[in-house]
């Protein structure tokens, strides 16, 4: 077994939280790769503007990943203390995410903050100063726990999308070996995320409209989250920097085009396996954004997602009937 995608299916088979977190770090231990050893003798060949660009959001992306890591342990464990006595299940549930949060995602994003940190200079990029590291390092705002595992399920996707989009573009070995190591940790990660955030509304700690709600609001057309700096409007937050909201477009330097960003295949990549994260966690196929929509404000209505299909379902019958 390497991730346990069924974990309220485990526990209540006879699992412990002990034999779910010996799985995670048997997987962990599986996958764990080296900085010193991936760049051991090798030097940039070829760094283009794409390149560079890439490495200068990437480098920035990754300092985020600390203080949310961190976030979800304490608050994991805070909570799972609370239900401990009402929902003993759900409170298993959330030791096992806490830990694998304080464990090995925290570990794992190091690499990859000090991998595209080291590759960035290599390239003769400038290093990330200290006050933008401070500022990376802000708190993670507490939220609702299965809404941030979606919401982080998301950002992997992008960064999964992002990065293998990368890797496939570049013209030099470095770079190329670097995105892709880093992409295959991003997927084991949306992955973890995901089964979180199922076994959260299966043991009854949220209801689906949470997870709903979260992919809903990243897909939105009139300003979802992953258009990020392309928004008309950004939301306003304290402390906290959200790398999408910071994404460098245009003529800039180190600019982003869209083409790796939000038109064409990458974009529709993207919302695809947002949409396949939808089904993974709630049993609920949506194919399209209005799909999405009515699901999740059906799920406002009720939390029983067979009539969150039929609402889809219906919904999806009355449109193809309109165009004919």
């Amino acid at each position: 077994m390497l991730i346990m995608t069924d974990i309220v299916g485990e526990l209540r088979a006879g699992a412990t939280v002990s034999d779910v977190l010996r799985v995670q770090q048997s997987y962990h231990e599986q996958r764990r790769w080296s900085t010193d050893a991936l760049f051991d003798g090798r030097r940039l060949s070829r760094p283009a503007p794409g390149d560079k660009a890439a490495l200068w959001h990437a480098a920035r992306a990754e300092l985020t990943t600390q203080p949310a890591g961190i976030r979800l342990a304490v608050d994991g464990a805070k909570l799972a203390a609370e239900i401990r006595e009402t929902n003993p299940l759900g409170s298993d549930v959330l030791h096992a995410a806490a830990a694998w949060s304080a464990r090995y995602w925290l570990e794992e994003e190091a690499h990859h903050e000090v991998a595209f940190g080291r590759l960035m200079e290599m390239a003769g990029v400038d290093p990330i100063d200290e006050e933008e590291v401070v500022e990376h390092r802000g708190a993670f705002p507490t939220d609702n726990y299965a809404r941030v595992c979606v919401l982080q399920a998301c950002v992997e996707i992008e960064a999964c999308v992002s990065y293998g989009w990368q890797s496939r573009t570049t013209e030099d070995g470095l770079v190329r070996d670097v995105f892709r190591t880093v992409m295959k940790d991003e997927v084991q990660h949306r992955q973890y995320f995901a089964s979180f955030a199922k076994a959260l509304v299966e043991s009854g700690v949220y209801p689906v409209k949470d997870v709903l709600s979260m992919a809903y609001t990243w897909i939105r057309p009139d300003g979802g989250e992953t258009f990020g700096s392309a928004r008309e409007a950004q939301t306003q937050r304290q402390g906290y920097v959200n790398w999408w909201e910071r994404t460098r477009s245009g003529e800039d330097e180190f600019a982003l085009g869209d083409d790796a960003l939000h038109e064409g295949s990458v974009h529709t990549q993207k919302l695809t396996s947002v949409f396949a994260l939808v089904r993974e966690v709630t049993g609920i196929e949506t194919r399209t954004y209005e799909d999405l929509k009515r699901a999740y404000f059906a799920s406002l209505r009720t939390n029983d997602v067979d009539r969150i299909r039929s609402a889809v379902r219906a919904g999806a019958a009355r449109e193809t009937a309109s165009v004919r």
